[in-house]
């Protein structure tokens, strides 16, 4: 039964509602979260060394897993600075808060007061690390609490939640999905439908999906859990479509007003598009950049569950550094002028050291084996061969050294004091100066990936470059994405299997962490690992590992064996590291 004044106040409401949001989205100062998204997450990265992505809040949000909550937008000051401090200030106190786990569990049960409650209740150990780590953290703090008790009554007390958020659940049970029988073919088609309508829906921070066949959807009875949006039986006694495309726009604003929790698969056309961002209970998705059809390599990678290849599964695309950065390479070498002088002076001696090249033609000693055996020859009545003599000279070169940089996200932490992205720079800057001196074949590169369909190989210096151009590119690069190490060795082995020498080395510098956002980590990143340098040791490559980070005292001795790495916090330490290794490399060449 129609009623006019229902009708009617609905429509002032709804009214009402559109005006103040559209006065919100006016606000100059207000802050949107998707404005500063990408900034936000490389930030996030930065500090946790995690593949962390962001989202829209329901409200004051807070963190599951590698996913971090946010308020969609924040307008509580008056200046744009001040609100932007807000969004980095929760960054780090998410970040902070995920290192010290405090969290739901997945066994735990909770309320949305309970979870607020628990925030609060713990943020004093957070605030502690925090300004510890961040001091600066400190002053963008004082001044949310001072603006949040100004905004307290007596009957409204202050709310925290903004500040604090609250807990979530970490590690989540995957819910097994409520199939039906008989599910029809045609939802596993996809059909190719004019969209005629896009609506944006509120944030939703996780759904479950379900899925339902044809015959449950004919016998299926419409129910909602609110009055604004008239059931299909309602609608003049007949069936409607789920799409709704009919009256979608006059229920724009009751869809406002939907909990998102459960998304149900049918396969009727799609016509209409209610648009929401959140995280499903599946597995983690693969990316790729838009230039996919630039020129790469596909390698293999190794599956030790299975113990077999998954064949060309991964892409290389190797580049070549553009960008300069000429004071860098200045700075570095001035920061080191004494720290190079003493290298130099070391590996002078190490290089020109003269070998005893025996059974020579001519020299300045006789060889007494070669003695012997000329006179057994005579005696014998065989041809005694001429090269008697001992010779000191320099032994000809034959050697090629290609150093790999680690340039993921996680080289943008520190390390000892120092950041780790910088070390990496200038003790290529440094050693490459001595290596061009002493006219060592010798190549400098660098990697990031994003997943297997991207992993960038960015070259500093190849091979047949000159030093003098290439000691510039160096101090131009900058860290990004994440650590995909067996793609990496395997095109360095490729390149380095061009070279017409005989002792050829890879020299990794990294954090020893095998990461990458489709769960290339833990025991299948360093069995990866181990393969590929199993398969650069079968080419007669050999390998060592330089690690910049305390933790790799955990991942680099399943992958490259206990000699054949050190780990180093310090420009100093590791440039003495690789004088030692160059002095055994020069021994064994």
């Amino acid at each position: 039964m129609f009623e006019p004044d229902e009708f009617i106040y609905s429509k002032v409401v709804n009214f009402l509602k559109r005006r103040k949001k559209q006065a919100q989205e006016t606000l100059e100062h207000a802050v949107k979260l998707n404005d500063i998204k990408q900034r936000l997450t490389i930030f996030s990265r930065a500090i946790t060394g995690e593949a962390i992505e962001i989202f829209e809040a329901e409200r004051e949000g807070g963190y599951k897993n590698n996913s971090f909550f946010l308020p969609s937008r924040y307008a509580e000051f008056q200046t744009l600075e001040q609100n932007t401090k807000f969004y980095i200030f929760r960054i780090v106190y998410l970040s902070v808060q995920k290192n010290l786990d405090l969290n739901f569990t997945a066994e735990e049960e909770f309320t949305l007061e309970h979870a607020r409650e628990k925030a609060q209740e713990t943020s004093t150990l957070v605030l502690n690390d925090m300004f510890n780590q961040f001091p600066i953290t400190k002053h963008i703090h004082q001044e949310l609490i001072s603006h949040y008790f100004k905004m307290a009554t007596d009957k409204k007390p202050e709310d925290l939640s903004f500040i604090y958020g609250k807990w979530m659940k970490n590690d989540p049970k995957i819910l097994k999905k409520a199939v039906l029988n008989n599910i029809s073919e045609q939802v596993k088609q996809a059909i190719d439908q004019e969209i005629n309508t896009i609506l944006k829906a509120n944030a939703v921070e996780e759904i479950t999906s379900l899925e339902i066949d044809k015959k449950q959807q004919e016998d299926y009875v419409m129910t909602h859990n609110f009055e604004k949006i008239e059931t299909a039986e309602e609608w003049e006694g007949g069936w409607r479509d789920f799409d709704g495309d009919d009256d979608l726009d006059d229920h724009a604003n009751a869809l406002e007003d939907l909990n998102m929790q459960h998304t149900v698969r049918v396969d009727d056309p799609t016509h209409s598009i209610y648009q929401a961002e959140f995280i499903e209970n599946t597995t983690i998705s693969e990316s790729t950049e838009l230039n996919t059809e630039a020129p790469h390599i596909a390698y293999d990678e190794w599956d030790f569950s299975k113990r077999e290849y998954k064949p060309k599964f991964c892409k290389v695309y190797p580049k070549i550094q553009q960008e300069t950065d000429t004071a860098y390479y200045k700075k570095t070498l001035q920061k080191n002028a004494s720290t190079l002088t003493g290298l130099r002076k070391m590996l002078t001696s190490v290089n020109n050291k003269y070998q005893q090249q025996r059974r020579q033609t001519q020299g300045e000693d006789f060889d007494l084996d070669a003695i012997t055996d000329l006179y057994v020859d005579v005696h014998s009545r065989h041809t005694p061969s001429e090269k008697i003599y001992l010779s000191k000279r320099k032994k000809d070169k034959d050697l090629s050294i290609l150093i790999l940089l680690d340039v993921s996200l996680s080289s943008d932490g520190y390390a000892g004091g120092n950041k780790v992205i910088d070390v990496e720079k200038q003790v290529s800057i440094i050693f490459g100066e001595i290596l061009n001196e002493f006219n060592v074949d010798f190549s400098i590169q660098s990697f990031y990936s994003k997943t297997r369909n991207y992993a960038t190989y960015l070259s500093l210096k190849g091979f047949d470059d000159t030093w003098d151009k290439a000691k510039h590119k160096i101090g131009a690069v900058e860290p990004s994405g994440y650590t995909r190490i067996g793609a990496a060795l395997r095109h360095s082995g490729t390149l380095l299997d061009s070279r017409d020498t005989k002792n050829k080395w890879v020299i990794l510098i990294s954090d020893g962490k095998p990461n990458d956002y489709d769960k290339y980590e833990g025991k299948y990143g360093i069995n990866d690992v181990k393969q590929a340098l199993r398969e650069l040791n079968q080419r007669n490559i050999n390998s060592y590992a330089l690690a910049i980070e305390a933790q790799a005292k955990y991942y680099l001795p399943q992958m490259f064996g206990q000699n054949h790495y050190q780990i180093l916090t310090t420009p100093v330490e590791l440039l003495q590291s690789l004088v030692k290794l160059y002095e055994k490399i020069k021994h064994q060449s």
